[in-house]
């Protein structure tokens, strides 16, 4: 079974949760403190970069991940800028035993309204879909 789980505040990394979710076949479930894990054959991660790093509800999350809660880890992030999550999410997950991809879907988010606008766009939608139809197909 596969899972897409991600963390926003502007709702940029949700668009692209549900873009990887159609192309995984399943549904995208945003993370709260509360959050409680599910295993997965592949774990779809969401994280949108904020000042420079992940959102520590997210990581808080991945650190209570073991190594049978996800038997592949595939990052996906937005951000105003080219930084993306992968680094950040291996960091957490790499000591634990859980495999991390090392491709990442990256694209820019909007920011502030004027920064990035419109982004994600339909392409960026798109290609979203398509490298979760890879990842699983693969």
């Amino acid at each position: 079974m596969n899972r897409v789980i991600f963390y926003t505040r502007g709702g940029n990394t949700e668009k692209l949760a549900h873009a990887i979710a159609k192309g995984a076949n399943t549904q995208a479930q945003r993370i709260t403190p509360e959050s409680v894990k599910e295993p997965a054959d592949i774990l779809f991660i969401g994280a949108s970069i904020y000042a420079g790093q992940i959102h520590n509800t997210l990581r808080e999350y991945l650190l209570k991940l073991e190594p049978g809660d996800a038997g592949l880890a595939v990052v996906f992030s937005t951000s105003a800028g080219r930084k993306h999550a992968l680094q950040e999410v291996k960091e957490v997950l790499d000591p634990k035993g859980i495999k991390v991809l090392d491709q990442v879907y990256h694209c820019k988010g909007s920011f502030l309204g004027f920064v990035n606008r419109g982004r994600p766009n339909g392409l960026d939608l798109r290609g979203a879909e398509a490298f979760a139809d890879q990842v699983c197909s693969e």
